[in-house]
Protein backbone atom coordinates (compact mmCIF):
# COMPACT_ATOMS: atom_id res chain seq x y z
CA UNK A 1 0.00 0.00 0.00
CA UNK A 2 2.99 2.15 0.99
CA UNK A 3 4.61 1.47 -2.30
CA UNK A 4 1.75 2.42 -4.33
CA UNK A 5 1.04 5.70 -2.47
CA UNK A 6 4.38 6.69 -3.29
CA UNK A 7 4.25 5.86 -7.02
CA UNK A 8 1.52 8.06 -7.17
CA UNK A 9 3.02 10.64 -5.43
CA UNK A 10 5.56 10.46 -7.89
CA UNK A 11 3.77 10.43 -10.54
CA UNK A 12 1.55 13.60 -9.64
CA UNK A 13 5.23 15.03 -9.46
CA UNK A 14 6.35 14.40 -12.81
CA UNK A 15 3.22 15.43 -14.42
CA UNK A 16 3.36 18.87 -12.83
CA UNK A 17 6.36 19.63 -14.12
CA UNK A 18 5.73 18.16 -17.82
CA UNK A 19 5.11 20.70 -20.93
CA UNK A 20 2.21 19.94 -22.60
CA UNK A 21 1.54 21.43 -26.17
CA UNK A 22 -1.91 21.35 -27.23
CA UNK A 23 -2.52 22.50 -30.59
CA UNK A 24 -5.08 24.91 -31.63
CA UNK A 25 -6.25 24.65 -35.01
CA UNK A 26 -7.54 28.17 -35.96
CA UNK A 27 -10.35 28.39 -38.57
CA UNK A 28 -12.63 31.32 -38.61
CA UNK A 29 -15.52 30.95 -40.66
CA UNK A 30 -17.75 32.71 -38.65
CA UNK A 31 -20.05 34.79 -40.31
CA UNK A 32 -23.06 36.93 -39.18
CA UNK A 33 -26.62 37.31 -40.88
CA UNK A 34 -29.56 39.01 -38.96
CA UNK A 35 -31.92 41.58 -39.42
CA UNK A 36 -31.79 45.44 -38.29
CA UNK A 37 -34.77 46.26 -37.22
CA UNK A 38 -37.88 44.49 -36.21
CA UNK A 39 -36.66 40.93 -36.21
CA UNK A 40 -39.27 38.47 -37.48
CA UNK A 41 -39.87 36.12 -40.01
CA UNK A 42 -41.97 38.58 -42.03
CA UNK A 43 -40.64 41.05 -44.36
CA UNK A 44 -41.96 44.58 -44.28
CA UNK A 45 -40.90 47.19 -46.58
CA UNK A 46 -38.46 49.97 -44.26
CA UNK A 47 -39.21 47.99 -40.87
CA UNK A 48 -37.64 44.57 -41.62
CA UNK A 49 -36.02 44.54 -45.13
CA UNK A 50 -32.45 45.66 -43.70
CA UNK A 51 -29.99 42.89 -42.90
CA UNK A 52 -26.27 42.79 -41.88
CA UNK A 53 -24.33 40.48 -43.70
CA UNK A 54 -20.77 39.96 -41.84
CA UNK A 55 -18.22 37.96 -43.96
CA UNK A 56 -14.78 37.40 -42.44
CA UNK A 57 -11.61 37.39 -44.56
CA UNK A 58 -11.34 34.06 -44.88
CA UNK A 59 -14.60 33.42 -46.43
CA UNK A 60 -15.21 36.24 -48.53
CA UNK A 61 -14.45 34.81 -51.28
CA UNK A 62 -15.66 31.05 -50.76
CA UNK A 63 -19.37 31.94 -50.04
CA UNK A 64 -22.13 32.44 -52.51
CA UNK A 65 -25.81 33.54 -51.44
CA UNK A 66 -28.56 32.23 -53.77
CA UNK A 67 -32.00 33.96 -53.44
CA UNK A 68 -35.11 32.86 -54.53
CA UNK A 69 -38.40 35.98 -55.13
CA UNK A 70 -35.72 38.34 -54.25
CA UNK A 71 -32.58 40.03 -54.03
CA UNK A 72 -29.60 42.07 -52.05
CA UNK A 73 -29.45 45.20 -52.82
CA UNK A 74 -25.82 47.09 -51.30
CA UNK A 75 -26.32 50.03 -49.07
CA UNK A 76 -23.77 52.88 -48.71
CA UNK A 77 -22.68 51.01 -45.15
CA UNK A 78 -20.56 47.85 -45.86
CA UNK A 79 -22.26 45.13 -45.00
CA UNK A 80 -26.03 45.95 -44.70
CA UNK A 81 -28.08 45.04 -47.72
CA UNK A 82 -31.61 46.01 -48.30
CA UNK A 83 -33.26 42.57 -49.21
CA UNK A 84 -36.04 43.61 -52.49
CA UNK A 85 -38.54 41.03 -53.05
CA UNK A 86 -38.57 40.09 -56.68
CA UNK A 87 -41.54 37.34 -57.27
CA UNK A 88 -40.40 34.88 -59.58
CA UNK A 89 -36.84 35.59 -59.92
CA UNK A 90 -33.57 33.78 -58.93
CA UNK A 91 -30.09 35.39 -58.11
CA UNK A 92 -26.94 34.88 -56.79
CA UNK A 93 -24.50 36.92 -54.74
CA UNK A 94 -20.82 36.42 -54.23
CA UNK A 95 -17.75 38.23 -53.06
CA UNK A 96 -14.58 37.28 -54.38
CA UNK A 97 -12.71 40.32 -54.09
CA UNK A 98 -14.01 44.10 -52.80
CA UNK A 99 -16.79 44.09 -55.14
CA UNK A 100 -20.27 42.54 -54.66
CA UNK A 101 -21.57 40.41 -57.90
CA UNK A 102 -24.86 39.80 -58.61
CA UNK A 103 -26.11 37.48 -61.19
CA UNK A 104 -29.63 36.61 -62.21
CA UNK A 105 -29.80 32.74 -61.97
CA UNK A 106 -33.52 32.31 -63.89
CA UNK A 107 -36.94 32.12 -63.02
CA UNK A 108 -38.58 30.63 -59.92
CA UNK A 109 -42.08 30.30 -58.88
CA UNK A 110 -43.88 33.48 -58.13
CA UNK A 111 -44.13 33.23 -54.12
CA UNK A 112 -44.77 35.92 -51.17
CA UNK A 113 -42.06 33.22 -49.66
CA UNK A 114 -38.36 34.23 -50.17
CA UNK A 115 -35.40 31.65 -49.81
CA UNK A 116 -32.13 32.07 -48.83
CA UNK A 117 -29.20 29.91 -48.70
CA UNK A 118 -25.11 31.18 -47.70
CA UNK A 119 -22.69 28.33 -49.68
CA UNK A 120 -19.43 27.68 -48.52
CA UNK A 121 -18.18 27.52 -52.12
CA UNK A 122 -14.82 25.71 -50.67
CA UNK A 123 -16.50 23.12 -49.20
CA UNK A 124 -19.79 22.69 -50.63
CA UNK A 125 -22.16 22.46 -47.24
CA UNK A 126 -24.31 25.72 -46.30
CA UNK A 127 -24.14 27.89 -43.78
CA UNK A 128 -27.68 28.68 -43.06
CA UNK A 129 -30.67 28.25 -45.69
CA UNK A 130 -33.75 30.49 -44.19
CA UNK A 131 -37.05 31.74 -45.29
CA UNK A 132 -38.68 34.79 -44.83
CA UNK A 133 -42.69 36.23 -45.90
CA UNK A 134 -43.35 38.66 -48.02
CA UNK A 135 -46.16 40.91 -46.58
Amino acid sequence: MKILCFISLLLLSYSSFAQYSIKVKREDNRFLFFQLGQKSDTIIKNKSDLFLIKLPDSLKSNIQIFLNNAQFIKTDKDSIYLLKPIAGMKYSHSKPDSVFNTLPEGHCNPSKTISIEFLNTKTQKYFLKNNFIVK
